[in-house]
This record gives C-alpha cells, sequence and structure tokens, in this order.
C-alpha cells in the first residue's frame, strides 16, 4: 500500500477532534478511525499507536508554532508597547486558532505525567522566542535557565493556555465581548510576563 498524505491528514485533524473533546485518556484509537471515516487498521498503518498519533500531532503543531513565531517576532530587540501590543495580539490570534490543541496539551499534561515533556518543549520554544524578542543574547535565548523558563510558564504560556481555553466561557457568563475582554488580557498579560 502507498502512503496517502490526505488520509494521514485526515487521521490527524479526526485524531485532535477527538483528543480535543474527550482528553488523551478518553479516546480510543477505533474512535479515532470512525471520526475519520477509516477503520483502525489505517490508523495503526500510519501510527504505531495511540501516543504515536498524539506525538504525530504535536510535532506538527510545534513546527507550526515555530515558523508563526518567526513571522511574528522576527526582531532580536525589544520593541516599542505598539508593537509589544501588536506582537500579543497575534500570538493570541494564532494560540486561539489552535484551541484545540492547548485544550488537549494542558488537561493531558495534568492528567498524565508522561504527557508533561511536550508541555516542557512547547516551554523552551516559547521561552527561547520570549527571550528573543526581549533582546537576550544569542546563548541566553539558545539555553533559558530556571528562572527565565519559571517566569515565562507561570506568566506566559500557562495564562496565555488559560485564557484561549476559557475566553469563550467568560464571554457567556460575563456577556462580555471579545474585543475588550482581548484587550485587558493582553495589556495584564505583558504586564505581569514583560515587567
Amino acid at each position: 500500500m502507498v502512503p496517502n498524505e490526505g488520509t494521514r491528514l485526515k487521521i490527524l485533524a479526526a485524531a485532535l477532534d477527538e483528543f480535543s473533546a474527550k482528553g488523551f485518556a478518553g479516546v480510543r484509537v477505533d474512535q479515532i478511525a470512525q471520526a475519520a471515516g477509516v477503520n483502525k487498521a489505517m490508523i495503526y498503518y500510519y501510527f504505531s499507536s495511540k501516543e504515536d498519533l498524539f506525538n504525530a500531532i504535536f510535532q506538527s503543531e510545534l513546527e507550526g508554532l515555530k515558523r508563526e513565531l518567526a513571522l511574528i517576532l522576527p526582531g532580536s530587540e525589544a520593541g516599542p508597547p505598539q508593537d509589544q501590543v501588536s506582537a500579543a495580539e497575534a500570538i493570541l490570534a494564532y494560540a486561539g486558532q489552535r484551541k484545540k490543541f492547548l485544550a488537549i496539551l494542558v488537561s493531558a499534561a495534568v492528567l498524565q505525567p508522561e504527557v508533561q515533556p511536550h508541555l516542557f518543549q512547547l516551554l523552551d520554544i516559547s521561552a527561547a522566542a520570549g527571550l528573543a524578542a526581549a533582546g537576550a543574547s544569542d546563548s541566553d535565548a539558545q539555553q533559558p535557565n530556571q528562572d527565565a523558563l519559571l517566569h515565562e510558564l507561570f506568566t506566559g504560556l500557562l495564562p496565555l493556555a488559560s485564557f484561549i481555553l476559557l475566553r469563550d466561557g467568560l464571554m457567556d457568563y460575563y456577556g462580555w465581548d471579545e474585543a475588550s475582554l482581548n484587550r485587558v488580557f493582553i495589556q495584564d498579560w505583558l504586564r505581569q510576563h514583560l515587567g
């Protein structure tokens, strides 16, 4: 059988939907197969296990994130506040498009310690991008220290992911509009994250 990239991508999309709706532990491979419109054997043709399928989704998302951050944060020096706001708006928009992936990653990392390295890989990329945007030296941006990583995790990555995952609920519950909610979040996030 010749691999078909279209079938593989259809499986990945269905798996992303299923994992985001039911969590990593709550999904069975046959559910993914049904959602993708393929038989279970086809999934095992492309992926050796459910974990391999999750890893493929993660690697694909990570590569997309690297490309997007390179576009959003092309410079190596910290820009004026308006540039920081524009970059934060672009990051927020991109993260909003990746809501399903963030839901899977955050919930799985909390409930399954074996998934935490994926979150930490995302943290590595996020911290390096943040240091580069702040004008850190190349060696600092390549090897962020413990302080920089913890700062990025608790003032950058987790607040951003939490906001994306809770934004719709906040709007529904409080009757807030998305534009003003995003604006307030970005102001607070930049103040906490960048000081």
